[in-house]
């Protein structure tokens, strides 16, 4: 029987994790079987043909470049944040799918300079045209407050601000669809019956035909959401209004055509060291990160002190839902897990220089945070499991 990869204990009520993709039983949303196998295992079983059928999948790609193609100066726009799948997913579209694709990069003020290196040299060997977006610097950092002071997340602002814009910036600029490299793992994680994950709903509308009608409905029923969140989380009317201006703009709907946010891989299967090793062989302009590993991340000066914030929340490594989802995926055993995770886990050092990085930027005493940090301890499932 496979061992947990985080500290806990078993019970006689039964066990203490996923038999097979090593989630703890009292993580968000779990529930394990007779057998104790998680639900997120049992939906994706149930679901996998679904989702992996790319025979049928790459050609609603196709057909959806071919739709569009000369009604508008560029047929899409690919988010680079000189990381490995971006720009694969660059690469693709310019050679396999032979698009005129426009490269964007959201400055969000976290990028390392690893991260700037990359996107310039990838930019250059493309040919490309490529642009870098700055958004209005208050209004984001308003966002990320929020995000840390009710959700500890700050990742929260990056996802949801960083798709929301990816919209804006194609309804402005007139591109019909902005297409971005998540990968499985992290777009499958929380699969599971109830699950809260919004981004769900997005990948299904991917997976079936253009829908003009829908996609307006989708934006209309965001912006409400997001109008709410603002509301609950920030407290100044002015900078709600702020901040929802550089979000939405003049709105998502706008345009000749309402942009589509596709997830590449859908489209076509996804292999993460395959996808190094192609970009090394063709100049792309890719480097990998200094210590590279399986899931590492050398773009984002944040990304130490949100594990930190997601470990004190959850009691689990933030790297540890990716693994899971892998684990039920195939793409690795459940005896990689240790590994992968210890090759993740940042030094307190580094964890404390980036959490300075991250309040230095959004302006935040570090007793906030502290109060933040004390919160969490007090309610964080590894406290209740080693009570």
């Amino acid at each position: 029987m496979s061992t947990p990869p985080t500290g806990g204990r078993a019970t006689t009520s039964g066990p203490s994790h996923c038999q097979r993709c090593l989630l703890p039983s009292d993580y968000v949303g779990v529930q394990l079987d007779a057998s104790g196998i998680c639900n997120r295992c049992d939906t994706w079983d149930n679901q996998v043909s679904h989702y992996t059928d790319y025979e049928h999948h790459q050609p609603l790609l196709t057909r959806r470049l071919d739709a569009t193609r000369g009604r508008f100066h560029y047929d899409a726009a690919v988010g680079l944040s000189g990381g490995k799948d971006s720009t694969y997913v660059l690469h693709r579209m310019l050679h396999a799918y032979e698009a005129n694709v426009l490269a964007i990069t959201l400055d969000n003020g976290f990028l390392t300079d690893y991260a700037w290196h990359n996107v310039a040299a990838i930019a250059a060997a493309s040919g490309v045209d490529h642009v870098v977006y700055r958004p209005d610097w208050g209004a984001m950092r308003a966002l990320y407050q929020a995000a840390i002071r009710t959700l500890a997340d700050p990742c929260f602002a990056c996802s949801v601000g960083g798709y929301i814009l990816s919209v804006r910036g194609c309804n402005d600029l007139q591109v019909p669809r902005f297409i971005h490299g998540r990968s499985p793992m992290q777009m499958f994680r929380d699969l599971y019956p109830g699950t809260r994950d919004a981004g769900l709903g997005v990948l299904e509308a991917n997976l079936t035909g253009y829908d003009e009608a829908k996609l307006r409905a989708y934006y209309r029923s965001l912006i409400r959401r997001i109008r709410l969140f603002l509301l609950y989380a920030v407290r100044s009317g002015r900078m709600r209004h702020r901040i929802r201006r550089e979000l939405f703009g003049a709105g998502l709907s706008t345009a000749a055509v309402v942009p589509e946010f596709l997830a590449f891989f859908l489209y076509e299967p996804y292999d993460e060291e395959r996808i190094k090793q192609l970009l090394e062989s063709n100049d792309s302009g890719y480097v990998r990160p200094d210590g590279d590993a399986v899931l590492g991340h050398g773009d984002c000066l944040i990304h130490d002190a949100a594990d930190y914030l997601f470990q004190l929340k959850h009691g689990v490594p933030r790297v540890l839902p990716d693994v899971a989802a892998m684990v039920r995926q195939g793409s690795i055993s459940a005896a990689e897990v240790p590994a992968i995770i210890a090759a993740n886990t940042p030094t307190a050092e580094q964890v404390e220089t980036s959490i300075g990085c991250l309040l230095d930027r959004l302006e935040m005493p570090r007793s906030e945070f502290d109060k933040i940090v004390r919160r969490l301890k007090t309610r964080s499932p590894s406290r209740k499991r080693s009570a």
